[in-house]
């Protein structure tokens, strides 16, 4: 159901393209500043809409480019932070282990006479 409405929408839209294009037949000068022509006002149209979507995704791409690149660096920083905090948790974690050895090996000590 939802690609016949999909359908449907081209189709009008097509239409009123069609319709659109039909009515705007009559020929317009445009300048370029060294030469002038004649063109069909909806090939003015037309070409005018073709060279706006280009920009647009021009600038889009552009735009995208910078997001990802700033993307990249973030997770690449926030990769370095979680490594050095993996690494500083795994020396935290050693010493505190070796702690608790040395208050075993402390407290297993046999207390001798000449201790008391």
């Amino acid at each position: 159901m939802k690609h016949q409405w999909r359908l449907v929408s081209a189709l009008v839209i097509a239409l009123v393209v069609i319709i659109f294009a039909i009515l705007n037949v009559e020929p317009v000068r445009i300048n370029f500043g060294i030469t002038a022509v004649h063109w069909p006002l909806i090939l003015v149209i037309v070409v005018t809409l073709i060279l706006g979507v280009i920009t647009a995704v021009l600038m889009a791409t552009v735009n995208e480019s910078k997001e990802r690149t700033a993307h990249s660096e973030a997770l690449a920083a926030a990769q370095a932070k979680i490594d050095k905090l993996t690494a500083e948790n795994k020396q935290l974690t050693l010493r505190l282990n070796n702690k608790g050895k040395q208050k075993r090996a402390v407290a297993e000590q046999p207390t001798t006479p000449a201790d008391k």
